[in-house]
């Protein structure tokens, strides 16, 4: 395949000599072959190298490569010239540009000094006719102007020496003063003007004031008169009706002082009838005693007649299986069972609490507080399943310590005069309040050897009629469940309603019933005005017929210093059903 060489130096393209085989045979050595690149490019000898695509082409070898690789008809080498030629070049392009820019500016400058030359003399033409023109203006106008002016100077200077002399026969002193006074002599009577001015525009204001004034005063003055001749008029007038009155009053006087003529006549009559009531009230007073005498005397049967009649209560209707009549319920508190600090009213309904111990909220291991009942309480529900009730009234509180709680309240199995006879009036029994507390309390016996046949009295208060066999197989009941301890003790939980008698105030009503359930356990509820405020299981009671009868007791303690004891009273219906039912 013929190929066809074709020189590139920047942006030219030139042919090789010939073109085809001729063109490669003309260019049988590497020097014909840079002799052709010269004069078709024209670069001096050594200023270049010649390239391909595969690099620089320096022997035969590197050209006949350059050749065989060509994938066209043509084989295109790249002329690169060397650095140091393309500077001398570009010196060289820079020089010639130079110069032909100092040619024209030498051209500029021979032109530039011709148009000065030709300037220079035309303005020095126009000088020289302006300095002839000064010249005569000189000479014409302002040489006789110069003389006219000094002559008038001279003439001047005359009048300024005579002026002078006549000056100096003025005092300057004189006239200075006269001058000071004069300006002193103004500034006064420009301040009496102003001061004029003033008192002027302050009379002016004055005199409307005193206008308005006497304006007003006339008014004043005309009002008064009117004012005046009405009072008088009415004076006139109000004289004729004081007189008037003073007959009518005069007139009354008389018969008041008839009146109280016959009033005191009456008043002696009512004073002579009054000492005959004086001493028929004496009399009354005797009889009244009397009466009274014979009202304890009616008191006192009453009173035995009621305990009898409550004795018998409900025998007709009452009657079960194991029913005890003769039983006399509480109906106030214990004389003697009760503590040391505790003071029962005159008719035993009041207990009141002074201990310092149970005011702090302190109960175990002393007996501050205790107030015991003077008999059981009632039963409500039936054999095996019954409750026990009662209703105390809070007669007084007290302020005592935060935490301290109030009073407590519960049951005991022992009767108020089992408790006065323990030497530590201790009991068993179940009790609940002060601070949010349940408290299950166990009596002592060490004291005395306990007599198994003795029954207590809380399981025979009426021992002719009960069953004493059935009484004596409770009686066993209760001591497997609760048996003897040799000391006492009391042990408090945790109220699972968070209840605290602290709250309690004068006046309010709490209710207590206790229930012991057949298997075993008891439940104790209280109830403050009508509304159940806790209810606490107790695991470890005996079963309901290991209980007789409960006797109901209190711990006067923290803010509860007097309670009133409340007989006879029935549980609500609510708190009795829901006891069943639980």
């Amino acid at each position: 395949m013929s190929h066809s060489l074709v020189f590139t130096y920047g942006d030219k393209r030139v042919m090789a000599r010939g073109s085809g085989i001729e063109a490669v045979r003309s260019l049988k050595t590497l020097e014909a072959f840079f002799e052709d690149a010269e004069e078709k490019l024209g670069l001096p000898p050594g200023s270049y190298d010649f390239y391909d695509v595969f690099g620089k082409i320096s022997t035969p070898a590197d050209l006949q490569r350059a050749l065989s690789n060509a994938a066209s008809g043509e084989c295109e080498i790249k002329v690169v010239e060397h650095h140091q030629f393309v500077r001398i070049r570009g010196v060289e392009a820079q020089n010639t540009h130079l110069t032909s820019r100092v040619d024209a500016l030498e051209l500029a400058l021979r032109e530039a000094e011709q148009r000065s030359d030709m300037k220079l003399q035309v303005a020095s033409e126009e000088l020289a006719k302006m300095i002839k023109k000064c010249e005569s203006t000189i000479y014409d106008e302002v040489g006789p102007a110069i003389e006219t002016v000094m002559k008038k100077q001279s003439e001047s200077e005359k009048d300024m020496r005579a002026l002078m002399e006549k000056l100096a026969q003025f005092d300057l002193q004189e006239l200075r003063d006269l001058s000071a006074n004069a300006l002193q002599m103004r500034d006064e009577v420009q301040n009496c003007i102003n001061r004029l001015n003033v008192l002027d525009t302050q009379w002016m204001q004055d005199k409307e004031e005193l206008h308005s004034i006497v304006t007003g005063t006339n008014q004043d003055l005309k009002d008064l008169q009117k004012y005046i001749m009405g009072k008088i008029d009415v004076c006139i007038e109000a004289d004729a009706d004081i007189r008037r009155d003073q007959q009518i009053l005069n007139e009354r006087m008389q018969l008041i002082a008839d009146d109280l003529r016959l009033l005191m006549e009456e008043h002696q009559r009512l004073s002579n009838r009054t000492l005959g009531v004086v001493e028929e009230n004496e009399e009354m007073r005797v009889l009244l005693g009397q009466v009274r005498e014979d009202n304890e005397h009616l008191r006192h049967d009453n009173f035995q007649v009621s305990t009898r009649v409550l004795s018998l209560e409900g025998v007709a209707s009452e009657r079960w299986e194991g029913f005890a009549p003769g039983i006399l319920y509480f109906r106030n508190w214990h004389r003697s069972a009760k503590g040391e600090d505790v003071q029962l009213s005159a008719d035993l309904s009041v207990a009141v609490g002074r201990g310092f111990l149970a005011a702090t909220g302190v109960v175990i291991g002393n007996d501050e507080g205790l107030a015991v009942g003077d008999g059981p309480c009632r039963h409500f529900g039936t054999p095996g399943c019954f409750s026990s009730y009662y209703e105390l009234e809070v007669d007084e509180v007290t302020a005592a310590p935060s935490g301290a709680g109030g009073l407590y309240v519960g049951v005991s199995l022992q009767s108020g005069e089992e408790i006065s006879t323990h030497p530590r009036r201790e009991f068993d029994g179940w009790m609940v309040g002060g601070n949010r507390k349940a408290m299950t309390v166990r009596a002592s016996c060490g004291h005395e050897a306990m007599d198994a046949e003795k029954l207590p009295d809380t399981f025979a208060p009426g021992a002719d009629e009960r069953d004493v066999r059935e009484a004596r197989k409770a009686l066993r009941l209760l001591r497997a469940a609760l048996p003897p301890l040799a000391k006492g003790k009391a042990e408090e939980v945790e109220l699972r309603d968070s209840w605290s008698s602290e709250g309690l105030r004068m006046g309010d009503r709490v209710g207590v019933l206790f229930r012991c359930n057949r298997e075993g356990g008891a439940l104790i509820r209280v109830a403050v005005n009508g509304d159940i405020v806790t209810t606490h299981h107790f695991a470890e009671a005996p079963p309901a017929e290991a209980v007789g009868f409960l006797t109901p007791v209190i711990r006067l303690a923290g803010t509860g210093k007097a309670v009133r004891l409340m007989p006879g009273l029935s549980p609500p219906s609510k708190m009795l059903a829901d006891t069943l039912r639980g």
